[in-house]
């Protein structure tokens, strides 16, 4: 099956058959795609809230929909708290293999294996998803180490290798400084360094941790 989230929580599981014959996925006005998978019928997903809380489930669960529809509104269906928003969903795979990086607004970052939220019993929400002692910047899967981009509004970026950044069993782990920010500056988001656009790649590669991270040129901001 084909799975799509959109920014503002809606979900929706296509066949294939379904999906040749319309592609064209539907949302409301101003929502758009968030990420898309594609994965198995019995396959569990887990979705994380900007309440540091993560929701567990499997897509049978869902009925399967048409590009045309707009999908179930995941705070209603999985029974969220009032005001939750789902920011980011993952594929733990059966045998939770990976690792998930946090990134803080204050300059942190944490990687926690994803062993730390296999569960014995069927429980379907687990509180304390993420450490709540700064503002969430972003969620990245990592499954093969790999450089970033980490970019702050003031806007600098750094780009790092994540080996340098030591796997975590806690869940609510602070995590450690990789980037010096001034005081009114805030990390922004992280991505992949061969989806950042930037061409002067060595201007912001740091070896070492925590740097403030190199003054965006024009041509780097694609």
């Amino acid at each position: 099956v084909h799975v799509f989230l959109s920014r503002e929580g809606y979900f929706k599981k296509i066949t294939p058959a379904s999906l040749r014959m319309a592609a064209d996925q539907k949302y409301k006005d101003g929502d758009g795609l968030s990420q898309t998978f594609e994965t198995t019928n019995g396959a569990e997903i887990m979705f994380f809230t900007d309440r540091c809380q993560v929701y567990k489930t499997r897509l049978s669960e869902f009925e399967d929909t048409k590009a045309s529809a707009l999908g179930d509104y995941l705070p209603a269906k999985l029974s969220m708290d009032s005001g939750e928003n789902v920011i980011y969903a993952v594929l733990p795979g059966p045998d939770y293999a990976g690792a998930l990086l946090f990134f803080f607004a204050n300059g942190k970052a944490a990687r926690v294996d994803l062993t730390a939220y296999k569960t014995t019993s069927n429980r379907r929400k687990l509180t304390g998803a993420y450490s709540d002692k700064a503002p969430l910047a972003c969620i990245r899967r990592l499954d093969t180490d790999c450089e970033l981009a980490v970019y702050s509004t003031e806007p600098r970026a750094l780009i790092f290798h994540t080996a340098l950044l030591a796997p975590k069993t806690t869940r609510s782990t602070q995590g450690v400084n990789i980037m010096t920010l001034k005081p009114k500056w805030h990390v922004a988001e992280a991505r992949p360094l061969a989806q950042s656009g930037i061409v002067n790649v060595s201007r912001y590669r740091s070896r070492s941790l925590p740097v403030a991270g190199a003054l965006l040129k024009p041509e780097d901001k694609a």
